[in-house]
């Protein structure tokens, strides 16, 4: 069984043998490319006079006009460029750990040849766990923590069938959801701090977060391949290609 303290002593020790601006930087290009474009605009909105909105009916048609088609791009971007470049960001953490890695690899998946199985993977997980959560809330954070491993998955091996991500990472976080879950809090000093700092401090403390986790997902995928549960063929692991 893995720790905390441990996974976290991992991280800091590949930050600083391999340095930590590249994977900072990392963080803030995927944190901006695969941000909902309906946050953004509900943001600028959300101070806007609500009532003097209602009254001028120009502007009430080009809302009732814009929202919808802000909503089908906002999913759109989200399915074939956010989730996937999500992705992409957990093959760059995990190439990081073993070498250092460069950029380019958050970009990886467009060029991976599963690019389209990563879209539909990635879609069906987060069907899930909504589906799961019209059902108290609570089912669905469980299911989240379950599927937790599935884009570190399908960053090893894009190609792998939806069916059988969902079924690696079911194995990799049996009996461990709630230590996941424990290890996320435990970043909760940290985040409280960097939310005083009009939230600045949270960016420098992406990379340290997104490091640990790639050392979480080093044991599970370690664990697997002890059982018998999957092999090198399936999870070959993260060498440039």
């Amino acid at each position: 069984m893995w720790e905390n303290s441990e996974l976290k002593e991992r991280a800091r020790s590949v930050l600083s043998r391999f340095g930590y601006w590249m994977p900072f930087l990392a963080t803030i290009i995927v944190g901006f490319l695969a941000t909902d474009p309906a946050n953004i605009v509900s943001i600028l909105t959300e101070d806007l006079d609500t009532a003097s909105i209602l009254e001028n009916e120009e502007y009430l048609s080009f809302l009732t006009t814009f929202i919808p088609l802000l909503l089908i791009f906002s999913f759109v971007w989200n399915t074939f460029v956010g989730y996937p470049l999500m992705v992409g960001m957990n093959r760059f953490f995990m190439e990081n750990r073993l070498f250092g890695s460069k950029i380019e690899s958050l970009f990886w998946v467009f060029k991976s040849g599963g690019y389209l199985n990563i879209v539909k993977t990635m879609f069906l997980l987060n069907l899930k766990v909504l589906l799961w959560s019209f059902l108290f809330i609570i089912p669905g954070i469980i299911k989240s923590y379950e599927y937790f491993m599935v884009p570190y998955v399908l960053a090893e091996n894009p190609k792998i069938s939806s069916k059988r991500a969902f079924e690696l990472s079911k194995e990799m976080t049996r009996d461990e959801k709630f230590d996941i879950f424990l290890l996320g809090l435990s970043f909760i000093g940290w985040i409280i701090l960097g939310s005083i700092t009009c939230g600045i401090g949270l960016l420098f403390l992406e990379p340290y977060v997104q490091a640990t986790y790639a050392e979480l997902y080093q044991v599970e995928r370690e664990k697997v391949h002890s059982r018998n549960i999957s092999d090198f063929e399936e999870l070959p692991g993260f060498l440039r290609e």
